[in-house]
Parts: C-alpha cells; structure tokens; sequence
C-alpha cells in the first residue's frame, strides 16, 4: 500500500487562516542558543544592518530564536527598491553593505502602509520610489519623493523569514519622521 502526504492549504483555525510565518514559532532552544551564541536583542529595538546580517550568517537558527515575534527597526543604506508583487505588497526595499559579503534585509511595504488615495512608482531603473497622491477621480494632485537608492533609512518591521539567504521583514514602516 503506498501512502501519500499533501501538505493542506487554507487550514482555518478559530477566527483566522494559517499563515505560513505562524507555522515556524521559534523553538525554546532557538531562543536559549540566540541567548548563549549571539549579542542580546537592543532595548531600543534598533539594529545597525551590519549586526542582524551578521547573526544571520553567523548563525541562523539563533538569529531566528532571537527576532521571531519582534517588531524591529534596521538601519542601513538602500541597495535596490522594486514594485511589490501581488495585491497587498505596495514596495520591497532591500538593504545590504556595500560590499554585499552579508545577507541582505528586504523589508516589504504593504499596501495599508500608504496614505489613502496614494500610491508607489518605482522609477523604471529601481533607482527612486515616489509617492503619487491622487483625488477620488484618480488625477495625481502631487508627486513627493519617497526613497532613493544610497539613501540611509530606519526601518521598522516584524521578522517574517530568511527566503533564499535574504532576511525578510514585513509590515514595514519608515521611522522617525521620515516620509
């Protein structure tokens, strides 16, 4: 007799659906080993992009144990922005050193992160994000920009996962008074 297992998508459970970050809730021994082997999480919640790429590479179940869960804020200078893929994902900023020897942050800006009646428009190179402001008919009132590639940012949002040696962020918002 031959036994098949499928994986079962759209489980519903209580009021809400099973999301694929809910299904990988960091283990106690990721949390002790992120203790033992890496620096402690900051007070202030902010992380220079240098020490969470360098947990990550260093070790990445700790660097796991030691994020899941958190809203953080990572500060760094922008490597590329792209248009975000899908219904509810508005932009994807990716951060990472210059010398690209560390994984990178791909923080994604969802779609309710933007004003009402505004909008992205990623340049056609992916050098500059500009937001686009419309009235209720849909005519652009004003153009602003937004975010520009070199540009050094903070930005604060929940670890989802680490997706092909990437650290993806999501939910993510500019902090301090920046746009």
């Amino acid at each position: 007799m031959l036994t098949l297992a499928l994986p079962v998508v759209g489980i519903t459970l209580g009021s809400g659906q099973l999301k694929a970050q809910d299904t990988f809730a960091p283990t106690r021994s990721s949390v002790l080993e992120a203790n033992a082997v890496l620096s402690p999480f900051p007070r202030d919640g902010i992380v220079p992009l240098k020490t969470i790429a360098g947990d990550f590479f260093t070790n990445a179940v700790a660097a796991t144990g030691k994020y899941s869960g958190r809203r953080i804020t990572v500060s760094g200078r922008i490597q590329s922005l792209q248009k975000g893929h899908g219904y509810s994902k508005a932009l994807i900023v990716t951060l990472q050193d210059r010398t690209a020897s560390l994984p990178a942050v791909k923080a994604e800006f969802l779609s309710g992160a933007l004003p009402e009646n505004s909008e992205l428009d990623v340049s056609g190179e992916g050098g500059e994000a500009t937001l686009l402001r419309r009235d209720r008919h849909g005519m652009i009132l004003s153009r602003t920009p937004y975010l520009s590639v070199g540009q050094r940012v903070e930005i604060s949002g929940y670890f989802k996962d680490l997706n092909v040696g990437d650290i993806v962020l999501t939910d993510c918002k500019l902090k301090h008074g920046k746009h």
